[in-house]
């Protein structure tokens, strides 16, 4: 026979079901002793939320505290030009050097808004061939549209706003545009940089991160070549790549998911934005 389990008296706790006490608290919070919403959770999330807006304040404030100093002329940014741009014209001097003016040149002329067209309505004819629907292509265009919009109209406001001289001295005359910030960096950055990133909604992984290697290596040998030739000053390229790396980042997450054309064609299996940056990482 089975022993029997006395019954329970009066002041007698419950006993615990199967799974202990804190069973039913543990499937619905994830935590002993605690109910939804889970105040860990909700300081992740705040966190995840810090890290993504970080990059683009950080290149916010980087413009501002260039900009400031561009427009009083003081501050430790005027004698970092100055040393930058008497240290290039001494190294593109050096005997044995000379060979680099011709790369240089030609470099420095794919930040004309030609090449940088050329590229991007490439890009973007290419990526709507290869987009699932209608809303995508849409969505390419427009992203790709607005993001030379907008960078345009702020570096052609900054120019006519500031009057900056160029590294060769003079002063901006009537009609003619300032050197801060600089226009042929602006050019290469958001139509190389917007290119890249319309082509990686449709490619594979690991052709994604050859293209945003590739388009990053072109457009840093752009600005140096800005800074070898002589046309601009190293805070008005550094003000560029902060401004369209502010306007990249901002159309990275409106551009649609990409998917895996290597494993079944486009826009098979969407992709978050959070996946893009975790698939470059090895």
């Amino acid at each position: 026979m089975h022993a029997r389990t006395p019954d329970a008296g009066p002041g007698t706790p419950p006993r615990p079901g199967p799974g202990g006490p804190h069973a039913g608290l543990e499937q619905a919070g994830g935590r002993p002793g605690t109910t939804p919403p889970v105040p860990g959770r909700w300081s992740a999330y705040g966190r995840s939320v810090l890290a993504s807006i970080l990059f683009p304040a950080v290149l916010a404030v980087f413009l501002v505290f260039l900009t400031v100093q561009v427009v009083v002329d003081a501050g430790p940014l005027i004698p970092l030009d100055e040393a930058v741009r008497d240290g290039v014209r001494d190294a593109a001097a050096a005997s044995g050097l000379g060979w680099l003016d011709g790369p240089m040149h030609l470099l420095a002329d794919l930040g004309g808004p030609v090449p940088g067209g050329v590229a991007l309505v490439a890009a973007c004819a290419y990526a709507c061939l290869r987009a699932p629907d209608r809303a995508a292509r849409l969505r390419l265009a427009g992203v790709a549209a607005a993001s030379v919009a907008v960078v345009s109209v702020l570096v052609i406001a900054g120019k006519n706003a500031i009057d900056r001289a160029g590294p060769s001295g003079g002063e901006v005359t009537g009609g003619e545009w300032g050197f801060f910030p600089s226009g042929h960096t602006a050019t290469s950055a958001v139509c190389f940089g917007t290119a890249a990133l319309v082509l990686g909604t449709v490619l594979s992984p690991a052709a994604r991160r050859r293209t945003y290697a590739g388009t990053s290596l072109l457009c840093a040998l752009i600005g140096l070549a800005l800074l070898w030739c002589d046309y601009h000053w190293l805070g008005d390229v550094l003000a560029s790549w902060a401004l369209c790396g502010i306007v990249l980042w901002t159309a990275a997450r409106v551009l649609p998911s990409g998917g895996h054309p290597d494993r079944g064609g486009p826009g098979t299996g969407p992709q978050s934005p959070s996946s893009v940056s975790s698939a470059a990482r090895p």
